[in-house]
């Protein structure tokens, strides 16, 4: 006569130490893959050739050009600043932009809330355009 012992599903085994091991190797190594392609994803966008027109009083026209050398589409978030020679911030701008994969493409973007009103488009002397993280 056969006797075959079956498992018992209600004793608990523990989890042998190398499996602990490996899955905690697996997760730093993770964690820090995660971090450098965080790093690395401004490297892969470029900003350039920044233009101010269509200056009014309370409103002006931002064109800019962005590259992308990045083999994913981007969602990014991009903050425009506008500054008076004097050094006050006269309007900024956060805005979301889908960067196409490995490519160029030039966008235009319209500052209607400023601080205060501008008097003279000469005022403006500084602008900056980069990635808000």
């Amino acid at each position: 006569m056969k006797s075959v012992d079956r498992i018992d599903i209600k004793k608990k085994r523990p989890i042998p130490t190398y499996v602990k091991l490996i899955l905690l190797v697996t997760v730093i190594v993770g964690l820090l893959i995660h971090n450098c392609w965080k790093k690395t994803q401004g490297v892969n966008i470029q900003i350039s050739d920044i233009q101010l027109s269509n200056i009014t009083r309370v409103s002006l026209d931002v064109s800019f050009t962005i590259a992308s050398r990045a083999s994913l589409e981007l969602d990014k978030a991009f903050m425009i600043e506008i500054y008076t020679t004097q050094g006050e911030l006269i309007a900024s701008k956060l805005t979301h932009i889908k960067v196409p994969p490995k490519s160029r493409k030039r966008y235009i973007k319209v500052l209607q809330k400023f601080n205060f009103p501008l008097n003279d488009p000469d005022e403006i002397s500084d602008f900056k355009i980069y990635v808000y993280k």
